[in-house]
Parts: structure tokens; C-alpha cells; sequence
């Protein structure tokens, strides 16, 4: 991917670049934008998302600032490794994209299963977190909101051999995705046929047996920082109309391991207000970014 646009407001020019970076569990696929300006910030996708679901946002963030993005292991086209998926995979992948592509610490924003990971990294990392933004994140559901007797026997279901295959089996195709899709979102319009080939690409490609072992790893996927661990600049963005991750996980999130942070709710948006309301999404990101200390970037 390599596109070159034109502000008609600014005159400001950017362009985004796809790159792949080698690592020892298989290439990483992430996007970067040029010139370097403003802050660096890093994208985190969400569960069986991938960079492109950004889209409607890389144009107004790229205008004032650096963009990058990257497909975690496992989803959209980065590699996929052997082996149980972990978020210290995942941390260490985001960690490689910090030091080796950006160059240095960056503003790291993770959106629902990619905020347990943002989390992750800001905890055991703060030195690499100039920001921490959370969209929708999930990792407060076990807190919050305990299994259920059938919640158990699903998981243990989905655990079996044989019978988790079999569920991807019958949701991992177009069809599928396009359901997840629908319950994930409350802009209804929004899931167009463009984004449900988009993010069944990657399951043509590749099968679904690493969102199945993600899936099969749910019990780990929860936010684990206590409120000391990372003091820096905090900001939850979160889709009033979420049903799957309410937003009285934003509160949760606050109360138990970021007190600094800031919420906002952004109504009439579901589980992706940066699809959703792009635009609201912007009107609440690029104030708080505004608002950081800034210098250029450098490195990398």
C-alpha cells in the first residue's frame, strides 16, 4: 500500500507505506506515514480485526501526526506463529515496531482486545508510552462480570479438540464475519460487503485455526495493571451503544488500574467508534494529543 493525500485545507502531504518487519516468529505487516511530524502514534487492532479497519482515521491523524500500525500476530496478514498465542507475543512484537520502526517511545492506542495489549506494554514499558489511549477495550469482563456455568462449559467446549475446529468451521468464512460484524456494531450501515471482504481476507488466506487459539486463550486477555504501574497520560474513548464491552468497563478500567485516566463516551457508536463516527473520533483523539507535551519525531 503506498497513497499520497492532499489536504485541501492545509496543503499538508502524506503518505502511508505497508512494510513488513522480519522477526524471529514471522514478518510483521504494519503501515507508517511520512513525513515524520507531530507525535508518533501507534494503532493496536482489536480481536480478528487488522490495520486496514483504521482506515477512516489514518487521514485526519496522518495530517498532524506520524501514523503507525500493525497486524498483531495471528490476524490480518502478519505471520502466524506456532504455538499458544500470548500477550508477551504480542508485547514484544509491539516493543520490536517501537524500537526498530519508530524509533523510540510513542502515543500506543489499542482498541478492544488490542487495549489489553496497549495495556500490556505501557505496563511493563512506560518508558516506551508517551500516551495511552484505550477505544473500547476489553480485559475487565472476568473482573466485572464473572463466567457463568454455560459461559464455562463454552469455553471449555471451544477448548476440546474437535469441536472449536468445528465452530470455525462454520463461522470462519464471509458469512460469519459479517454477524460478528453486525453485533459488534450499532451504525448498522456501517458493515458494507467492502468491510466484510476486508476482514475475511485474511481468513481465506490464512484459515482461522490462530483466532481459534486466540479464542481458546480468552481467560488470559484481561488487563492485569495495578494503579501504579503506569502514571502517564490516559484517555478511554468509548461507543455509548457498545453491548458486548459496556461502557461501564471504562469506569472499571479507572477504578482498578488507570486513575488518571480521562473517558470519553461518544454516543450513537458501538464496539468501533473510530468506524462508526470517525469524525467524533477525531473531534476526541486529536484535542487530548494536542494537549501532550510534543516534539518531533526522530529515529528509526
Amino acid at each position: 500500500m503506498a497513497t499520497a493525500v492532499s489536504s485541501t485545507t492545509d496543503e499538508r502531504r502524506y503518505s502511508v507505506t505497508e512494510k513488513h518487519l522480519p522477526g524471529e516468529p514471522g514478518p510483521t505487516r504494519y503501515w507508517a506515514s511520512e513525513p515524520r511530524h507531530g507525535l508518533p502514534v501507534l494503532f493496536i487492532h482489536g480481536y480478528a480485526a487488522l490495520i486496514d479497519h483504521w482506515r477512516p482515521i489514518v487521514r485526519p491523524v496522518a495530517q498532524q501526526h506520524s501514523v503507525y500500525a500493525l497486524d498483531l500476530y495471528g490476524f490480518g496478514y502478519s505471520a502466524r506463529p506456532a504455538g499458544p498465542a500470548t500477550k508477551a507475543r504480542w508485547v514484544d512484537q509491539v516493543v520490536r515496531v517501537l524500537r526498530e520502526v519508530i524509533g523510540g517511545p510513542a502515543i500506543i492506542v489499542g482498541h478492544s482486545m488490542g487495549g489489553v495489549v496497549a495495556t500490556e506494554v505501557a505496563r511493563r514499558y512506560p518508558e516506551l508510552t508517551r500516551g495511552l489511549v484505550l477505544v473500547n477495550s476489553s480485559g475487565m469482563q472476568l473482573y466485572e462480570r464473572p463466567l457463568t456455568p454455560t459461559d464455562d462449559l463454552m469455553l471449555n467446549l471451544v477448548g476440546a479438540p474437535l469441536f472449536g475446529e468445528l465452530l470455525v468451521g462454520i463461522f470462519a468464512n464471509q458469512w460469519g464475519v459479517h454477524q460478528g460484524l453486525l453485533a459488534a456494531y450499532h451504525r448498522k450501515d456501517r458493515v458494507t460487503p467492502e468491510l466484510v471482504a476486508t476482514f475475511s481476507g485474511p481468513l481465506q488466506r490464512y484459515g482461522g485455526a490462530s483466532y481459534l487459539a486466540v479464542t481458546r486463550a480468552s481467560r488470559e486477555m484481561m488487563i492485569t495493571m495495578e494503579p501504579d504501574e503506569y502514571t502517564g497520560p490516559t484517555l478511554l474513548i468509548w461507543g455509548e451503544e457498545d453491548h458486548s464491552i459496556p461502557s461501564s468497563d471504562a469506569d472499571a478500567i479507572k477504578r482498578r488500574c488507570l486513575p488518571q485516566a480521562e473517558i470519553v463516551l461518544l454516543p450513537a457508536s458501538g464496539h468501533c467508534p473510530f468506524d462508526e463516527t470517525p469524525e467524533a473520533f477525531c473531534a476526541t483523539l486529536l484535542p487530548w494529543l494536542a494537549r501532550l507535551p510534543g516534539q518531533p519525531a526522530t529515529g528509526g
